[in-house]
């Protein structure tokens, strides 16, 4: 299989094929068992929560999600890409980072009582307080993962990350055995945010210390702004339809969308969250160099348009078999959500990318106003289609993140000079191999079951084995065609 377009530094050992592939499949499992910890807890949870219950934990986790959106971003981009001192950088960035954290969630917790009235929902407020005060350690979490990703550790950077996710999987599983409530919930998260923080800390070789540079510290504020306030209108952009669904409508609504939101994004990010570590590695390395950024532009468009959408496919074809095994009927109506999202989450590759492409290129300005018209029409959206249901709600943000992904290339091209012709060759070409791939499982899975005469458990089972095997010609056609490649998966 060709490796894609090259966006490694050529004098570097370049690693065997087998080894970027074993590398590869370990970085997805990795960052990927975040996303299978994270559906597995819900499946457990949705056993024994009613659909309003799990409403009121999800938009507990919207609210801190756009605290965890802001520590990973701006200053954290600032430690991965910035060159200078490096002591001052890093012992200034972990104030920046953790202060950041300590204030946003000083905020949530005064905000805690006010957002629960305003969602008529009285378990929302201790649900609130208790995951914001998990926050600033968390933010130290984040300034060693962003340390590691600077040193180009990445291999170190996936065997942490894989197991802190295989502790918050063992442990999640095992407090919701026991503990069958609401705050298991939360526990599961301070298992995750404790065990990743304590990981990073003891295998990152870096220490902050006391130092704190002013002057870069203005120059951090800088480069930050842009992204800050590109990364909040991203969060509303995502997330205003469970917002406004909680406001205007109920929170078992809310919980609702949010399930199947949870379906479709813990599916589609167990390949998306690998590669966006990936992509602001290899952007931030070409951007230090001044090496040309369209090679890798290139290389992510085809590699994440077409791993998402294979996933996309797999979630269309066996969704209703998923919930009908594992679910209360009652979260049926959310099914809907999840294919919509899922489609959303492939066409959505430039609103992933164009940040790290303009940070490396010293732009990110520009982020703010691309995310600040891709925020306005996701709400606009939700405003629009609202009325009309959670179908026409989530189609909705899928066709919104189409056009923001075409607008993201455009602008790529006009702020940074970034030829994006490869680029939309690639999303065009991995989005139809994802159409085929789609047609072809969904009648050679009918096939299969008939065949062997499956049904239940059993039936899924051998059909998500199937679906596995059927996507390695799809990835290897697509090597040919240069929509995928495994230096993708590379530090």
């Amino acid at each position: 299989m060709h490796s894609g377009p090259d966006a490694t530094d050529h004098s570097a050992p370049v690693p065997s094929r087998g080894r970027r592939g074993a590398f590869a499949i370990f970085a997805l499992t990795a960052r990927g068992l975040q996303q299978v910890s994270t559906l597995v807890v819900t499946i457990l949870a949705a056993g024994f929560l009613l659909p309003a219950e799990f409403g009121v934990y999800s938009l507990g986790i919207v609210f801190v999600t756009l605290i965890q959106t802001l520590t990973y971003t701006g200053f954290y981009h600032f430690v991965v890409t910035a060159d200078g001192d490096e002591d001052a950088i890093l012992s200034t960035t972990f104030w920046l980072i953790f202060g950041l954290a300590t204030a946003s969630a000083f905020v949530l917790a005064l905000a805690a009582w006010p957002i629960a009235a305003l969602y008529d929902a009285a378990d929302l407020g201790p649900v609130l307080l208790l995951l914001a005060a998990i926050q600033p350690l968390a933010g130290a979490g984040a300034w060693y993962s962003a340390v590691l990703l600077r040193r180009g550790e990445v291999q170190r950077h996936v065997a942490i990350t894989f197991a802190q996710n295989l502790a918050a999987l063992v442990g999640g599983v095992v407090l919701l055995w026991l503990w069958q409530s609401l705050y298991a919930l939360v526990a599961f998260r301070y298992i995750r945010v404790v065990s990743g923080t304590v990981l990073f800390a003891v295998f990152c070789a870096a220490r902050p210390r006391r130092r704190f540079d002013r002057g870069l510290a203005r120059r951090a504020s800088g480069f930050s702004g842009g992204l800050y306030g590109a990364r909040f209108l991203a969060f509303l952009s995502r997330y205003a339809g469970d917002l406004v669904l909680g406001i205007a409508f109920s929170v078992g609504e809310a919980g609702l969308y949010r399930f199947g939101a949870r379906i479709a994004g813990g599916a589609t990010d167990i390949v998306a969250q690998p590669m966006r570590a990936f992509a602001l590695t290899q952007f931030g390395a070409a951007g230090r160099v001044g090496r040309p950024l369209a090679p890798v532009l290139d290389l992510f468009t085809g590699s994440l348009t077409l791993l998402t959408g294979g996933v996309a496919a797999v979630i269309v074809v066996f969704g209703a078999d998923v919930v009908a095994l594992f679910f209360a009927p009652a979260y049926l109506a959310g099914l809907v959500v999840a294919y919509a999202l899922a489609a959303r989450a492939m066409a959505a590759v430039g609103t992933v990318l164009i940040e790290p492409a303009l940070a490396a290129a010293n732009r990110t300005g520009a982020v703010m106003v691309f995310n600040l018209g891709f925020a306005g029409a996701s709400v606009a959206a939700v405003v629009v289609t609202a009325p009309f249901g959670l179908a026409a709600l989530a189609w909705g943000q899928a066709a919104v993140a189409l056009s923001a992904t075409l607008v993201a290339l455009w602008m790529l091209h006009r702020t940074a000079d970034i030829a994006v012709g490869g680029a939309l060759r690639a999303f065009t070409l991995a989005c139809l191999l994802i159409a085929v791939y789609g047609v072809a499982l969904s009648v050679s899975r009918g096939w299969l079951t008939q065949a062997l005469d499956l049904a239940g458990g059993g039936a899924l089972a051998a059909g998500l084995v199937w679906a596995a095997l059927l996507a390695l010609p799809v990835l290897a056609l697509a090597g040919r065609l240069r929509v995928f490649g495994l230096r993708a998966f590379s530090g």
